[in-house]
């Protein structure tokens, strides 16, 4: 496992899932700064002290991925004095089947039909597989918005923070220079989050939790891997993908780096 040294933590009233991706080293031993680019749920149940904690990093943009469905239901970004929210919509590509309306829709004894006998983990791979062909749009004006030296300080979210969010986290790093192992350890941190809504769910006896909806709360290294996988037979390696699938220049490509490297 190559060099990684995460900013310690931030506790965080009602803000999911944040980290500082600051601490990641590239192949040519460069490091990622830290409060340049960090990552997160939805920021619209954020209180005042969550807000504080936001402020010091200057953040200059808040990329959000969630539809307006999502915000409908989740509520619009509480934003720090400085930051200008940047929408990105990118509904579920997972076969057309929107993941969320099937959670919450489904009554108990859908749930081992719908989600049960490794259904729910193959949901996730094909939609980690579909975000890397069917949402280029966005995370190509995701990347062209980082080049620009004043949309950084920068966050960026979707509902959960884990899986639109956790493509992006990836295609940064990825372009960045970062080892492919530390993208992988990165991503598989929003299971912190995963494990601790489904304990608290267990907890509280929550009508709607089964255990078959596991797969879809946290992440499994067989998801990025599936992303991965896609590149691969798309574009046949992850230069190409950024050139070609995302349109990023090397003169972009080179004003991400200069702009979150150290």
């Amino acid at each position: 496992m190559t060099d990684f040294r995460a900013p310690s933590p931030l506790q965080f009233e009602k803000v999911a899932n944040f980290r500082d991706m600051g601490g990641h080293t590239t192949h040519d031993g460069r490091r990622l700064a830290p409060g340049r680019l960090l990552r997160a749920g939805h920021l619209a149940h954020a209180t005042d002290d969550d807000i504080a904690l936001l402020e010091p990093f200057g953040l200059k943009r808040v990329f959000d991925f969630r539809t307006a469905k999502d915000i409908e239901q989740e509520g619009e970004d509480r934003l720090t004095s400085q930051a200008e929210s940047i929408l990105l919509p990118m509904p579920d590509p997972a076969k057309g089947a929107d993941i969320r309306d099937l959670m919450e829709n489904a009554g108990p004894e859908d749930m081992d039909r719908i989600f049960g006998d490794g259904k729910a983990e193959q949901m996730m791979i094909e939609s980690a597989a579909g975000l890397v062909r069917e949402r280029r749009e966005p995370y190509s004006l995701f990347l062209k918005a980082l080049a620009e030296p004043t949309h950084v300080p920068a966050l960026f979210h979707c509902s959960a923070g884990k899986d639109r969010a956790g493509w992006a986290g990836s295609v940064v790093l990825l372009t960045l220079g970062v080892p492919e192992d530390q993208v992988i350890e990165q991503y598989l941190l929003s299971n912190r989050a995963g494990a601790e809504i489904i304990e608290r769910s267990k907890q509280q006896g929550n009508a709607w939790w089964h255990d078959a909806l596991a797969p879809l709360i946290g992440v499994r290294e067989s998801y990025i891997q599936s992303s991965f996988d896609a590149v691969t037979a798309d574009w046949g390696d992850f230069d190409t993908y950024l050139s070609q699938g995302l349109g990023l220049s090397d003169a972009e490509r080179e004003a991400i780096q200069n702009n979150l490297l150290e």
